[in-house]
């Protein structure tokens, strides 16, 4: 029973921990948005002008693709609890095939 109840604490403390809060969220979407604003400026770009929003635009687009492509690579990688094992192949080889 307290090994029940030890496991159940400690996913408790893991899930609390993933969490993140709203003030946190705001802080890291800060920090992005001043990294971005120091990455136009690098690259020569003069603030409050329409080509330094249309840099700051490209990176947040470029980030959201990468974050698409990220999501769709987990979506596509199969799981390590079902499949594929060895010995498992969803076709048969050519050469196994008897005409």
């Amino acid at each position: 029973m307290r090994i029940v109840q030890a496991g159940l604490a400690i996913g408790l403390l893991l899930t609390l921990a993933a969490c993140a809060s709203p003030q946190e969220e705001a802080a890291r979407a800060a920090a992005q948005q001043q990294a971005d604003r120091a990455e136009c400026q690098r690259i020569g770009f003069t603030p409050d002008t329409e080509a330094f929003a249309k840099c700051m635009l490209k990176l947040r687009e470029i980030r959201a693709q990468e974050e698409n492509t990220r999501a769709l690579r987990r979506a596509n990688t199969p799981s390590p609890w079902w499949g594929p094992y060895p010995g498992y192949y969803p076709y048969p080889y050519p050469h196994y095939r008897r005409w």
